[in-house]
Protein backbone atom coordinates (compact mmCIF):
# COMPACT_ATOMS: atom_id res chain seq x y z
CA UNK A 1 0.00 0.00 0.00
CA UNK A 2 1.50 3.10 -1.40
CA UNK A 3 1.62 6.12 1.14
CA UNK A 4 -1.57 8.33 -0.79
CA UNK A 5 -3.76 4.86 0.14
CA UNK A 6 -2.70 4.64 3.84
CA UNK A 7 -3.68 8.80 4.45
CA UNK A 8 -7.04 7.92 2.49
CA UNK A 9 -7.23 4.45 5.11
CA UNK A 10 -6.76 6.36 7.89
CA UNK A 11 -9.07 9.36 7.66
CA UNK A 12 -11.63 6.48 6.38
CA UNK A 13 -10.67 4.88 9.87
CA UNK A 14 -11.04 8.30 11.53
CA UNK A 15 -14.49 8.83 10.05
CA UNK A 16 -15.67 5.46 10.90
CA UNK A 17 -14.85 5.31 14.47
CA UNK A 18 -16.18 8.49 14.62
CA UNK A 19 -19.65 6.84 13.49
CA UNK A 20 -18.85 4.30 16.46
CA UNK A 21 -18.08 1.08 13.47
CA UNK A 22 -15.04 0.09 15.17
CA UNK A 23 -14.46 -3.46 13.26
CA UNK A 24 -13.97 -1.46 10.02
CA UNK A 25 -11.91 1.31 11.89
CA UNK A 26 -10.11 -1.29 13.23
CA UNK A 27 -9.56 -3.25 9.96
CA UNK A 28 -8.17 -0.25 8.11
CA UNK A 29 -6.07 1.16 11.34
CA UNK A 30 -4.63 -2.38 10.89
CA UNK A 31 -3.96 -1.66 7.61
CA UNK A 32 -2.24 1.98 7.72
CA UNK A 33 -0.13 0.76 10.63
CA UNK A 34 0.93 -2.47 8.74
CA UNK A 35 2.28 0.07 6.26
CA UNK A 36 3.04 3.11 8.41
CA UNK A 37 6.51 2.20 9.80
CA UNK A 38 8.01 1.34 6.24
CA UNK A 39 6.83 4.84 5.05
CA UNK A 40 8.09 6.46 7.68
CA UNK A 41 11.62 4.56 7.04
CA UNK A 42 11.35 5.37 3.74
CA UNK A 43 11.07 9.41 4.34
CA UNK A 44 14.26 9.33 6.26
CA UNK A 45 16.08 8.27 2.92
CA UNK A 46 14.04 10.70 0.48
CA UNK A 47 16.41 13.44 0.17
CA UNK A 48 13.41 15.69 -1.01
CA UNK A 49 11.32 14.89 2.38
CA UNK A 50 10.61 17.98 4.10
CA UNK A 51 10.96 18.55 7.98
CA UNK A 52 7.21 19.28 7.76
CA UNK A 53 5.84 16.09 5.44
CA UNK A 54 7.83 13.91 8.01
CA UNK A 55 6.38 15.46 11.18
CA UNK A 56 3.14 14.98 9.28
CA UNK A 57 3.93 11.37 9.25
CA UNK A 58 4.95 10.74 12.40
CA UNK A 59 1.65 12.47 13.67
CA UNK A 60 0.03 10.04 11.79
CA UNK A 61 1.56 6.99 13.20
CA UNK A 62 1.04 8.55 16.64
CA UNK A 63 -2.95 9.16 15.78
CA UNK A 64 -3.31 5.61 13.86
CA UNK A 65 -1.95 3.96 16.73
CA UNK A 66 -3.95 5.52 20.05
CA UNK A 67 -6.95 5.21 17.57
CA UNK A 68 -6.07 1.49 17.38
CA UNK A 69 -5.34 0.51 20.60
CA UNK A 70 -8.53 2.65 22.12
CA UNK A 71 -10.25 0.34 19.62
CA UNK A 72 -8.38 -2.86 20.67
CA UNK A 73 -9.06 -2.32 24.68
CA UNK A 74 -12.55 -2.12 23.99
CA UNK A 75 -12.89 -5.01 21.95
CA UNK A 76 -11.20 -6.77 25.05
CA UNK A 77 -7.84 -7.54 23.25
CA UNK A 78 -5.50 -5.65 26.05
CA UNK A 79 -2.61 -7.60 24.75
CA UNK A 80 -2.55 -6.51 21.55
CA UNK A 81 -3.80 -2.76 22.26
CA UNK A 82 -0.47 -3.16 24.21
CA UNK A 83 1.61 -4.32 21.44
CA UNK A 84 0.37 -1.43 19.02
CA UNK A 85 1.11 1.17 21.32
CA UNK A 86 4.83 -0.24 22.39
CA UNK A 87 5.51 -1.12 18.52
CA UNK A 88 5.22 2.26 17.75
CA UNK A 89 6.57 3.74 20.56
CA UNK A 90 9.76 1.71 20.00
CA UNK A 91 10.06 2.93 16.15
CA UNK A 92 9.85 6.68 17.45
CA UNK A 93 12.64 6.05 20.26
CA UNK A 94 14.75 4.53 17.80
CA UNK A 95 14.48 6.81 15.05
CA UNK A 96 14.92 9.77 17.69
CA UNK A 97 18.59 8.12 18.07
CA UNK A 98 18.89 7.87 14.27
CA UNK A 99 22.09 10.14 12.68
CA UNK A 100 20.17 12.37 10.33
CA UNK A 101 19.11 15.58 9.56
CA UNK A 102 15.52 15.15 8.79
CA UNK A 103 15.22 13.48 12.51
CA UNK A 104 17.30 16.25 13.89
CA UNK A 105 15.01 18.30 12.45
CA UNK A 106 12.08 16.84 13.80
CA UNK A 107 13.77 16.37 17.21
CA UNK A 108 10.91 18.11 18.85
CA UNK A 109 7.91 16.18 17.65
CA UNK A 110 9.48 13.14 17.84
CA UNK A 111 10.35 13.82 21.09
CA UNK A 112 6.63 14.94 21.66
CA UNK A 113 5.14 12.09 20.55
CA UNK A 114 7.69 9.68 21.92
CA UNK A 115 5.69 11.44 25.35
CA UNK A 116 2.14 10.79 24.44
CA UNK A 117 2.74 7.04 23.51
CA UNK A 118 4.60 6.50 26.86
CA UNK A 119 1.17 8.39 28.54
CA UNK A 120 -1.07 6.51 26.97
CA UNK A 121 0.69 3.35 27.96
CA UNK A 122 1.08 4.36 31.60
CA UNK A 123 -3.08 5.05 31.84
CA UNK A 124 -3.22 2.09 29.53
CA UNK A 125 -1.00 0.22 32.03
CA UNK A 126 -2.44 1.83 35.33
CA UNK A 127 -6.41 1.16 33.97
CA UNK A 128 -5.75 -2.69 33.40
CA UNK A 129 -4.85 -2.58 37.54
CA UNK A 130 -2.91 -5.65 37.47
CA UNK A 131 0.80 -5.44 39.26
CA UNK A 132 2.42 -7.16 36.22
CA UNK A 133 0.87 -4.07 33.66
CA UNK A 134 2.83 -1.89 36.03
CA UNK A 135 5.77 -3.37 36.16
CA UNK A 136 5.69 -3.58 32.41
CA UNK A 137 5.11 0.28 32.75
CA UNK A 138 8.00 0.50 34.76
CA UNK A 139 10.17 -1.51 32.86
CA UNK A 140 9.09 0.85 29.76
CA UNK A 141 10.07 3.81 31.75
CA UNK A 142 13.50 2.68 32.60
CA UNK A 143 13.93 1.93 28.67
CA UNK A 144 12.69 5.54 28.02
CA UNK A 145 15.62 6.67 30.84
CA UNK A 146 18.56 5.22 28.61
CA UNK A 147 17.15 6.54 25.26
CA UNK A 148 16.90 9.90 27.05
CA UNK A 149 20.63 9.38 27.95
CA UNK A 150 21.68 7.91 24.28
CA UNK A 151 19.98 11.07 22.48
CA UNK A 152 22.28 13.66 25.09
CA UNK A 153 25.86 11.70 24.32
CA UNK A 154 26.87 11.78 20.39
CA UNK A 155 28.60 8.02 19.49
CA UNK A 156 31.40 7.18 18.82
CA UNK A 157 31.06 5.68 15.54
CA UNK A 158 29.46 9.02 14.23
CA UNK A 159 32.51 10.80 15.98
CA UNK A 160 34.94 8.54 14.14
CA UNK A 161 33.70 9.13 10.95
CA UNK A 162 33.59 13.03 10.45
Amino acid sequence: MDLQQSWAHFLKAEQLLEEGHWPEAHYLFDQVLNHLPQHVQNTLSDNNTKPCQFSCLLSGLRDATVYQSEILNKMGNQQQAFQVLNQSYALLQFLSIEPSPLVEACADTLYKHSEDLLRHIGAFCAAQRSAQWMLEFQQMERTHHHFATLKHYPSMPRRMMN
